[in-house]
């Protein structure tokens, strides 16, 4: 049928560099947000949430990014980490930065900064896989070293309390099938640490062979550092982790310092977790409980009351009473590195390992219970190393098991971001 009158102009097809009808793409602020909504699910210490982003747009921040890959100053030069070649950015690259937040990071003991690397590792991971499940395809990721954190500190627009960790290259490539996206958000929002016991249910050999042998996948972003997993799950070594764990668990309760950092995370009120959404509420820890024994466990476990019950052996207590849940759990889950002192670069990409690790375990049905105890002290970390057999550097010690409860999603404050 002819038609009069003016016609509207004729807008040219988007086709993919294959041919393919490209959909309607979101911007990539809207793609960033959806998957910093998805990464901001990660574990973390005390769920103290440590990371940040920035995407780098100005020509200024572009420039610093582009100066920090061409001399990287870390230990991937010359690949990406994961793993494949680095490829020149494009005219329309898009560069992205992680940090850590030291507003929002542990610091009280010297293994806290170990492990608020392995958190924004995981943050990391779920945030370049989220975008590229959008189409956003990473095409050089880069930790960076003390450094580039340094150079990025002296520029007037970073943020104070950021510390800058690593820089991530990505290109458009098209809008992929939603379902990537919509399988990972779930995963992650499924992901929880749960203290509960477990099911008296043996983990299938199957679902432990493939947490041992995890792949990369086609859109992968994570390394693969080396990462060696030992799974603890014979009677003898079960009670042999869990007198190690009666031994020593105590003192998460004992050392001062560490103990008022991790009471500052409890969030005892509805209020307090509105106020503050990060850290722990009492259902967390201690399950559903009535409220004078939550009253009794708030007065027992306030730092100007604990060291007096420590001197009459509380510590002692406490640290037996997961040593009872231990033993009923079907599998310790024992990870490490090969080096025996991981750099920062080693630890970002052992966290965003651990992502896809328990990621990989929430779609099979298990639950994980991190025990940081053991890694946070030297002396700890030594003797459970010495007394399994575990080479390198043990960074994580969890259990591993089928819950008998769902334990209660976890406070989560907005994903700190940030604009140059």
């Amino acid at each position: 049928m002819n038609r009069t009158g003016p016609q509207p102009p004729r807008v040219p097809v988007p086709l993919r560099p294959d041919g393919f009808l490209l959909s309607a793409e979101p911007s990539f602020q809207q793609a960033l947000d959806e998957a910093a909504a998805i990464a901001n699910l990660s574990p973390s210490s005390h769920n103290c949430q440590p990371w940040g982003h920035a995407w780098l747009k100005s020509d200024r921040a572009k420039a610093l990014a582009y100066e920090l890959l061409r001399g990287r100053d870390d230990t991937s030069a010359g690949k990406d980490s994961a793993g494949g070649t680095d490829r020149s950015a494009g005219t329309d690259s898009i560069y992205l930065a992680l940090a850590q937040d030291t507003d929002r990071s542990l610091s009280a003991l010297p293994a806290h900064s170990a492990e608020m690397h392995l958190s924004c590792g995981s943050y990391w991971h779920l945030l370049l896989r989220a975008l590229a499940a959008q189409g956003w395809l990473p095409t050089a990721v880069h930790h960076l070293g003390p450094e580039a954190a340094h150079r990025a500190a002296a520029d007037a627009g970073w943020p104070r309390n950021w510390h800058l960790l690593s820089l991530a290259v990505l290109d458009r490539t098209g809008v992929p099938p939603s379902t990537d996206l919509a399988e990972l958000r779930a995963t992650a929002a499924a992901r929880r640490t749960n203290r509960t016991p477990y099911r008296d249910l043996a983990v299938a050999p199957e679902a432990l062979h493939e947490l041992a042998n995890l792949s990369p996948t086609a859109r992968d972003t994570s390394a693969r550092p080396g990462v060696t997993v030992r799974h603890l799950r014979s009677p003898v070594e079960l009670r042999r982790f869990a007198t190690l764990i009666a031994d020593h668990a105590g003192r998460d309760f004992s050392d001062d310092a560490a103990w008022r950092e991790t009471h500052s995370y409890f969030r005892w009120t509805a209020k307090d977790a509105a106020a503050r959404p990060d850290g722990f509420t009492p259902s967390q820890i201690f399950g559903a409980v009535s409220p004078p024994r939550r009253l009794l466990a708030r007065v027992a476990l306030n730092p100007a009351v604990l060291p007096r019950l420590c001197r009459l052996g509380f510590d002692r207590y406490l640290g037996s009473q997961l040593a009872r849940t231990v033993r009923t759990t079907p599998v310790i889950t024992a990870a490490g590195l090969p080096m025996d002192v991981p750099t920062a670069s080693d630890l970002l990409s052992a966290g965003m390992w651990l992502a896809d690790y328990w990621l990989t375990a929430t779609r099979a049905g298990l639950a994980l219970h991190p025990l940081s105890i053991l890694t946070q002290h030297e002396d700890l970390c030594i003797e459970l190393q010495q007394r399994f057999g575990l080479p390198g550097r043990t960074f994580f010690v969890a259990r591993l098991g089928y819950p008998a409860a769902t334990a209660a999603a976890t406070l989560r404050r907005r994903a700190s971001a940030f604009t140059l």
